[in-house]
């Protein structure tokens, strides 16, 4: 008898990017059949900036079309907007967190993430990528959250909505590690900007082959890279007659011209140590991991130490479970 594997594929979509003013009577709706589809875990990130406080409840996010349906929402308290993220449960259709102590203050930037698990029974809440709360659901067997299919509504919905701004709202259908939110804040609010000179790599296929511009790239797949400005590739090789990094004395990573070769290939796969397998394609903001194929699939490496210019040595070193493995993927036009 086959015992089939059960899994579930990670999405997650931008629904706003760059910055955008909203007043209290303000609102944007996202369908639920847009979103990423959500069994028993998702996660909300977004940067806010409120203008004003209000003397009463003011709607961050709220996905429901009643009051009492409610997974996710975060509200601000009265006065002095502090966070305070609920959802609705088989027990209670008003779980959660109450509020903190400070609250936020007006006219600063700040990135907060939400992150909600049936399985795990808890909310965790961060500020900043800290994770400052948490709600844990004490009755584990008998007690759920309750999901629903109504639209997301950030802003105005059974409570008025924020005075400010608000970019990079992000929907997960999975729960988000602290480490995960951590890289979600510092990719958004470093200001880091990209070398166009410098940082800038093409993906081809297997062995050179082209890859038509615009076509998807499949995940857990063998690809290749080519560098914009000098037109050569991503390379990496054995470690025989002392071919080894300067520093840690592991295996080269390159880049190399002519291309077209076995040790110009990677396999790609979305950054996760606790699963082997993955499927999807290649997204904008994504971590992942690069495997070197004809050397027994060492993971492509960033090390602490730094060479005579001030870069950071690179290698291939491990199976792809560090946080030296992980490179966050931005796709340009």
């Amino acid at each position: 008898m086959k015992t089939m594997m059960k899994f579930s594929v990670r999405e997650w979509a931008e629904l706003i990017s760059d910055p955008i003013t909203m007043k209290e009577q303000d609102q944007r709706v996202f369908r639920h059949a847009d979103l990423p589809p959500v069994t028993d875990k998702l996660s909300i990130t977004l940067r806010l900036k409120i203008h004003k406080h209000f003397s009463d409840w003011t709607t961050v996010f709220h996905k429901g079309n009643e009051h009492f349906i409610r997974t996710p929402i975060l509200l601000l308290t009265a006065n002095k907007s502090s966070l305070h993220p609920r959802f609705t449960g088989n027990w209670d259709s008003n779980a959660g967190i109450w509020d903190f102590n400070d609250g936020l203050l007006l006219n600063e930037w700040y990135h907060i993430a939400y992150t909600l698990s049936d399985p795990e029974k808890r909310l965790d809440i961060y500020l900043d990528g800290e994770w400052i709360g948490y709600y844990s659901i004490q009755q584990v067997k008998p007690q759920k959250v309750v999901f629903n299919d109504a639209p997301l509504h950030i802003g105005r919905n059974s409570h008025h909505g924020f005075d400010g701004e608000i970019s990079n709202v992000r929907y997960f259908n999975w729960r988000l590690s602290p480490e995960e939110v951590l890289d979600d804040f510092l990719a958004i609010c470093n200001g880091e900007e990209i070398d166009l000179e410098n940082d800038i790599w093409s993906v081809i296929g297997a062995s050179g082959k082209n890859i038509k511009e615009g076509d998807s790239v499949s995940l857990n797949n063998i690809i290749g890279f080519k560098h914009q400005a000098t037109g050569c590739y991503l390379h990496s090789h054995d470690t025989q007659h002392g071919k080894v990094t300067p520093i840690s004395k592991q295996q080269q990573v390159t880049i190399c011209p002519g291309g077209g070769n076995i040790d110009d290939d990677w396999l790609i796969r979305r950054y996760n140590p606790n699963i082997s397998y993955d499927i999807g394609y290649l997204m904008n903001g994504d971590i992942i991991g690069l495997f070197h194929v004809r050397t027994n699939r060492p993971a492509l490496y960033s090390h602490n130490a730094l060479l005579g210019d001030g870069s950071q040595e690179v290698s291939c070193s491990g199976d792809g479970s560090e946080c030296n493995n992980k490179w966050r993927i931005e796709l340009i036009n």
